[in-house]
């Protein structure tokens, strides 16, 4: 397993992440890229026997732009297969069964979250890069997860490369909002390298939102037919905090950054007081050495709504995603109509 990280605000994540997987693949070897890391995490990641932790720095990597980097420095020092997860996820079960039996030459992706500006029609994200097509994916990709082996170094390495590329680079100072789709970040590089004539035929599996990950974005995050598989059918095995980042948030800020918060802000600050990862967090809050206070809730309806829903992950918060689902749906249609697309409840992107 493969990890890296270069925010020490993201130290609580890491914490998380690590006893999920010591939990849930116990013994299996956890190399984790932590340039700042301290006396005090250093301590603590020791009683972790499979846990290593490289404070090195590694060359060309920069912010979330490292997975490839991290990656090929572990097959260049002999992993057979590496599989990286974004510090924002917990492993909520066992991972036997998801990657085992894979073939050496497939690449294990996520599925990334909902609506139009997170799709990928006609592979969009190769024609923009100047590459021809190969294939086209129903959805964009989301690199919270990926499955590699030493199969997929030409990929890897053509992937670092973009990253690394000066015009991706420049694009990486734009606004969220100005970034052009096929640099909006590393996942997006890799969609378009996944979809293009030159890596066509690796074999894709894909994590299904829902099935396999909770994509936890927003008010669009864990939809009512997500929850619902997953109280009659299956378990999720991870669980992303994508988007916000529920241990560093002010909950009493608002918009006015004095308490203040517009209906929806209200709605979102609920919602995200509601996150399976947060829930999640609670049953792992030993790791967190005492600096769990961001687990609890912090709003009456949250508490209320947690309560209601036994702590269960797919019940709690299900009422506000039943209502986000029907308004969305309402208001798809009614941009069907108009001949717009409907964007009152998409997510915005952090």
């Amino acid at each position: 397993m493969c990890i890296a990280e270069d925010r020490t605000a993201c130290e609580p994540a890491l914490r998380l992440l690590i006893e999920s997987l010591d939990r849930n693949c116990s013994g299996l070897p956890i190399h984790i890229f932590y340039p700042p890391a301290n006396e005090s995490f250093m301590q603590w990641a020791k009683a972790y026997s499979q846990v290593v932790v490289r404070t090195e720095p590694l060359h060309g990597a920069y912010h979330w732009n490292v997975k490839p980097h991290a990656i090929l420095h572990l097959l260049a020092e002999g992993c057979e297969e590496v599989v990286w997860i974004d510090s924002d996820v917990i492993a909520a079960r066992s991972l036997t069964k998801l990657f085992q039996g894979l073939a050496s030459d497939t690449i294990a992706v996520a599925e990334e979250a909902l609506w139009g500006a997170h799709s990928d029609v006609g592979a969009l994200r190769a024609r923009l890069w100047g590459f021809q097509v190969g294939r086209v994916l129903p959805f964009a990709i989301n690199s919270a997860v990926v499955r590699v082996t030493r199969h997929h170094a030409p990929l890897l390495n053509r992937w670092k490369e973009l990253l690394e590329s000066p015009e991706y680079k420049q694009n990486q100072l734009l606004d969220w909002r100005d970034k052009p789709a096929h640099m909006m970040g590393d996942q997006d590089v890799l969609s378009a390298l996944l979809t293009s004539r030159e890596f066509a035929e690796i074999p894709v599996k894909v994590l299904r939102r829902g099935n396999d990950i909770i994509q936890y974005l927003g008010l669009s995050g864990y939809t009512v037919a997500e929850r619902i598989k997953n109280i009659l059918f299956c378990s999720p095995s991870f669980i992303h905090a994508q988007g916000q980042k529920p241990w560093m948030i002010d909950h009493g800020a608002g918009s006015t950054g004095k308490g203040k918060y517009t209906l929806r802000e209200y709605i979102e600050a609920v919602y995200l007081d509601l996150s399976p990862y947060t829930l999640s967090a609670m049953s792992l809050s030993g790791a967190l050495d005492g600096r769990a206070e961001w687990t609890r809730p912090h709003f009456a309806l949250s508490a209320a709504l947690r309560l209601a829903g036994f702590w269960y992950p797919p019940l709690v918060g299900l009422p506000i995603a039943a209502f986000v689902d029907c308004a969305s749906f309402v208001k798809g249609r009614a941009g069907r109509k108009r001949g717009g697309y409907a964007d009152h409840f998409r997510p915005r992107s952090n």
